[in-house]
């Protein structure tokens, strides 16, 4: 059965920070399709504003990062962008391309199982289309972290990413 991992960076990142843990994608990506042939990971990410004094710095350092991630065996990394929105700067098209990409791989059969590390309700219509044609979806998650129930009740599979998994995945 050939997979697709599809990784919200934004997600992902916020919740390893808060759970204070430093992965290696990789494995993960691995770990959770052990069972399937994985065609493909996909990191969807934005880069953060240089305009920002926090995103002077972090700019490079992410700009490097993804060139790491693109080296890998069978990774993606597919960008958004970064907007300035009052006060605070946030991630734009990154959830559209995940949702758009998704569906894609689905109707065009790459994929016969996809692997969500997000929690937007908003990819509710993209694994509905992709179930349409065949597709079992998963959804790999956070415990603790808010996913609107009907989402949940959305996917064909779950999987909690629980500490013994992300250590199993540690750099």
């Amino acid at each position: 059965m050939k997979s697709g991992v599809f990784i919200d960076a934004g997600y992902l990142t916020k919740l390893l920070h808060i759970k204070n843990k430093k992965i290696n994608l990789l494995k993960l990506s691995n770990e959770l399709t052990r069972d399937t042939e994985r065609i493909v990971t996909i990191y969807y990410d934005a880069l953060p504003l240089p305009i920002n004094p926090k995103g002077k710095d972090l700019y490079p350092k992410a700009q490097r990062f993804h060139n790491a991630l693109r080296k890998l065996d069978k990774f993606e990394v597919k960008l958004g962008r970064a907007q300035q929105i009052g006060n605070e700067f946030r991630q734009k098209g990154v959830d559209m391309r995940l949702g758009v990409d998704l569906v894609q791989m689905s109707m065009n059969k790459e994929i016969e199982k996809a692997i969500l590390i997000a929690s937007d309700s908003d990819f509710e219509y993209a694994v509905e289309k992709a179930q349409e044609v065949g597709v079992t979806v998963t959804l790999a998650y956070f415990a603790n972290s808010k996913i609107n129930s009907k989402f949940l009740k959305t996917v064909n599979e779950k999987i909690i990413l629980t500490d013994d998994l992300l250590d199993k995945c540690k750099l």
